[in-house]
């Protein structure tokens, strides 16, 4: 008789278990070229990896097959590390031995096709087998392109700080250059309020400012009751200085007349040239009449004295008419044009 004997086993589990695996090994390398990110397992007894994935031979630019037959050692494993890098790995290394804790570090490799690629590491104790490490855990990642952009980033904010830089420096000398053209325009709208209010060749006050302090003085005088008076000066014979030695000659008398009347009256008095040889005085808060003939005569006394210029002794004098506030007039234009009428009758009598 014959007959056949067998044995079944139920091996779904076993095919679900060796199917997830698939799905799990398939993620894994989907996650790592997503992620450019590699996994290692490696002995540090043998100096071997006993764990390599698809994504950490990526990385370096070779097949797992290939970089698994070229590390024959601790020391091969870490060739491709950028000699600028390279002992600073090393003492990390060395130093996870000792501590046995995590560690993290960043650092180039040359790769297999000459590429320099930057690469993040994180490693882990796996095994400890009698107190020594048998196995290290590990995960690489490529962060070329971050250190790319990071580099990008750097020369753009660089780019950035030196425009900026120029830029306030090109700020700072146009405002400053504004400044000074400020400063000088204010200088010059200072001048030419002065010229317009002041004599030219004396620096005196002009006529117009010359009316609007008398102004000023009648109004104090009203309210203190006291007496101003105007003077109105003419130099005698001064055309023949400017016939004999000519108008820069006769500039010169002009500024040093003007001196000399400065000199004899009060700070709070004020002398002006309105013209020619004619020079207009207010003197204020006068007590007596007899002060005003007092100042009068020491200016003609200093008017005549000789002046000299260059080679030349020139002699020049002065014919002063005086009025009085409140007897002779009780407006500026009334006190100007009485002084102005005795300086003519003097002028045309006696002289000085």
């Amino acid at each position: 008789m014959s007959g056949a004997f067998g044995i079944y086993q139920d091996i779904t589990d076993h095919k679900k278990h060796e199917l997830d695996l698939e799905y799990r090994d398939a993620l894994t390398q989907q996650a790592e070229a997503i992620t450019d990110i590699g996994h290692y397992i490696f002995n540090l007894v043998k100096e071997k990896y006993v764990y390599l994935s698809p994504g950490y031979a990526r990385i370096h630019g070779v097949a797992c097959e290939e970089y698994l037959a070229s590390v024959n050692s601790r020391k091969e494993d870490i060739a491709d590390i950028l000699a600028e890098d390279y002992q600073r790995v090393v003492k990390i290394y060395k130093q996870q031995l000792i501590d046995r804790k995590d560690f993290l570090v960043e650092y180039r490799i040359r790769r297999a096709d000459g590429e320099i690629r930057w690469i993040r590491e994180q490693c882990t104790v796996h095994r400890i087998s009698n107190g020594v490490i048998q196995e290290l855990l590990g995960v690489l990642q490529d962060i070329t392109r971050q250190k790319n952009i990071e580099e990008n980033l750097l020369e753009v904010r660089d780019t950035l700080e030196a425009t900026v830089k120029q830029r306030t420096r090109e700020l700072a000398e146009t405002v400053s250059h504004l400044q000074d053209e400020i400063t000088e325009r204010e200088k010059i709208a200072a001048e030419l309020k002065f010229l317009a209010n002041h004599d030219a060749l004396t620096g005196l006050p002009s006529l117009r400012l010359c009316k609007d302090r008398l102004d000023r003085s009648l109004a104090e005088s009203r309210r203190n009751n006291q007496m101003s008076a105007v003077m109105f000066v003419d130099l005698d014979d001064f055309k023949l200085v400017n016939d004999c030695y000519g108008h820069e000659c006769g500039d010169l008398v002009l500024k040093c007349t003007a001196d000399r009347i400065r000199a004899e009256i009060r700070e709070i008095d004020t002398v002006a040239r309105i013209g020619g040889d004619e020079f207009l005085i207010i003197l204020s808060q006068i007590s007596e009449v007899a002060d005003t003939q007092r100042i009068a005569k020491n200016i003609i006394d200093q008017i005549s004295q000789v002046i000299h210029i260059n080679s030349h002794q020139v002699t020049v004098g002065a014919s002063i008419g005086i009025a009085i506030y409140p007897d002779d007039g009780t407006t500026s234009d009334e006190l100007i044009r009485q002084a102005d009428k005795a300086m003519y009758l003097i002028k045309h009598s006696l002289k000085n």
